[in-house]
């Protein structure tokens, strides 16, 4: 299985300051369980989890058949070959504004649901959430911390946006080990200044496993993006996402 470098979330470029991620590639990740957590009389507010991997009936970690039995044949779907991704090969499944990609997670041509993208209002999310939705709807559906502490990454001296909840830093993360579900959330204004547009980010952590030294680990992430101008602090675009991950302190 390719493996590559590359920082996998914002999220443990924040924990891991003084420790360097070995690689992380796609693995055979679990499929939610039943049920559409992008109703919304199903809402109640909480931390974003697993059950909030869906759109449409359609969850993170299903077979192109599983979609289309639930949704039908595609738009538009396209075989997609770039070294310059990070994932490499992948398939491009759209339907309407939704769009849906799909990666050959252990190189035998079983490719998985990956991530769940759109950046039109008809899409609605977990609570009812969509583009056009303001920051503090964002804020009213997930749980969120009366007062938030500051955001730093790596060396920053300077916060550059505040937890929603979580936390996590690095001394607290190598200090810990933890083994348990990981859970955290931010508004990152990193760039903001350059693209007039903020990030409001919600990361879950299936437990990890640590090796017996709990020097490597591996383990799941899901994670849903909000892309948001800066100007009417509403939502331009949605992305909900799968990781495995691999680490080595």
């Amino acid at each position: 299985m390719k493996k590559t470098n590359r920082m996998i979330s914002l999220f443990l470029a924040a924990f891991m300051l003084t420790a360097s991620l070995a690689s992380c590639d796609w693995g055979a990740h679990p499929v939610p369980e039943d049920g559409n957590s992008s109703a919304v009389e199903n809402f109640t507010p909480h931390k974003f989890g697993v059950e909030d991997a869906t759109v449409n009936g359609v969850r993170i970690g299903m077979t192109e058949n599983q979609v289309t039995e639930i949704l039908g044949a595609p738009d538009d779907r396209q075989n997609v070959t770039n070294d310059n991704f990070i994932y490499g090969e992948y398939t491009s499944m759209r339907y309407g504004k939704l769009n849906l990609s799909f990666y050959d997670v252990n190189e035998q041509g079983n490719f998985t649901l990956g991530i769940i993208y759109t950046e039109s209002p008809e899409v609605s999310f977990v609570g009812g959430l969509h583009v056009g939705s303001t920051k503090e709807d964002v804020l009213n559906v997930f749980t969120h911390e009366k007062e938030p502490q500051p955001l730093y990454f790596s060396t920053m001296e300077e916060s550059c946006g505040d937890y929603i909840y979580g936390d996590i830093n690095a001394s607290w993360f190598l200090e810990n080990k933890p083994k348990d579900v990981i859970e955290c959330a931010y508004i990152n204004r990193f760039g903001e200044d350059t693209y007039n547009s903020y990030m409001m980010e919600y990361y879950y952590y299936n437990p990890l496993d640590w090796n017996a030294d709990k020097s490597a680990y591996t383990g799941d992430s899901y994670s849903m993006v909000f892309y948001l101008d800066s100007t009417s602090d509403t939502v331009t675009s949605i992305r909900i996402g799968y990781d495995f991950i691999q680490g080595m302190m």
